[in-house]
């Protein structure tokens, strides 16, 4: 979604948003999932494993000029050559919601991206009628605002979309969440790029920042020599931060949900990191080096939060299979899993 808002906010080419808003069974992507359809022929994102593509590209061409929504229904179940999965072993039906990209959407929109840019998460509320016409509003929990309908909807927005509050999303699955009669209530959670901040601008970072930006990440990157941390050297990092660890600690506003991988090659400032760290909170801190360096680091055993040595044991070698291992690591703790090691 963060490419898409990307594209909404530097293109002037019509487009059409497709997002799934339901499954039934089992599909390659969930609800939630969008695409940005163009009329150039340039598109954003994917909705399956190239099942549904090329025929949403032919629907939405008679969208382009209106202010039509239009839902579209794939069956992947059938595997056969007239079916929509072609083999790929889905097994779920899809329901695609087409919304033209309106200035009233795009308005709305690039306030998402605004939101998101300042790491608050939105939740995106649509009211769908049986016919899949429908109202929208957006719901930023951080600061109680409502945005992107009328007042009928905003009023429904300001009443409804508290109890989706973000702090109690975790779990909870995007899509249809209510019904009654004659009305839908669909719900999605936009969330902020989760970001990473990297202690230390070595040649080694470099992979590990592209790698990183280049699946979702929203890199920091901090060091005390300019000469190495600059956006000539790292012209993907979002942020860059150029001071020594406690001047820098100071305004980097470290919160729960960032991730912290440590990479100096410096044994003091390492250290001086680590200290800065013992009284945050943090989804992630990885050290890099083996694990006896940092138990020195330490000076005590090892916390089961910090990951050490950083990244999935792959027998990495060299700077671009030690980035892989790192962000494979970051991935599987962001996506809640096991993280084990071996």
């Amino acid at each position: 979604m963060h490419d898409i808002l990307h594209a909404v906010n530097t293109s002037t080419v019509k487009s059409v948003l497709a997002t799934i808003v339901h499954v039934e069974g089992s599909s390659y992507l969930k609800e939630g999932t969008s695409m940005l359809f163009q009329e150039n022929g340039e598109n954003i994102g994917m909705l399956s494993a190239g099942c549904v593509e090329a025929d949403i590209a032919e629907r939405v061409k008679e969208l382009f000029d209106t202010e039509h929504v239009l839902t579209v229904t794939y069956n992947l179940k059938e595997e056969g050559d007239a079916g929509w999965g072609q083999g790929a072993g889905c097994n779920g039906i899809l329901y695609i919601l087409l919304e033209p990209v309106t200035a009233r959407m795009k308005k709305n929109l690039l306030r998402v991206k605004r939101h998101l840019d300042n790491r608050n998460p939105v939740l995106h509320i649509k009211k769908l009628e049986k016919n899949f016409i429908q109202t929208t509003s957006f719901y930023v929990e951080k600061t109680g605002e409502t945005f992107g309908a009328n007042s009928d909807a905003s009023s429904f927005a300001n009443s409804d979309a508290s109890s989706f509050a973000t702090d109690d999303w975790n779990g909870r699955k995007s899509g249809i969440q209510l019904s009654n009669c004659s009305l839908l209530t669909y719900a999605h959670l936009y969330k902020p790029k989760p970001r990473l901040v990297i202690w230390g601008a070595g040649a080694d970072a470099k992979y590990l920042v592209a790698l990183a930006v280049s699946t979702g990440f929203f890199v920091t990157l901090c060091d005390w020599r300019p000469a190495l941390c600059n956006k000539e050297h790292f012209p993907l990092a979002e942020e860059i931060h150029i001071g020594f660890p406690e001047e820098v600690d100071k305004h980097l506003s470290v919160q729960r949900d960032d991730f912290v991988v440590i990479m100096t090659h410096n044994f003091y400032r390492d250290q001086e990191i680590l200290s800065l760290l013992k009284s945050k909170t943090v989804k992630y801190i990885g050290v890099l080096g083996p694990k006896k360096r940092t138990l020195r680091l330490l000076n005590t055993d090892i916390p089961s939060h910090i990951h050490s040595p950083v990244g999935l044991s792959i027998g990495a070698v060299g700077p671009q299979e030690i980035a892989v291992s790192i962000v494979a690591e970051l991935i599987g703790t962001l996506r809640m899993c096991d993280g084990k090691k071996g």
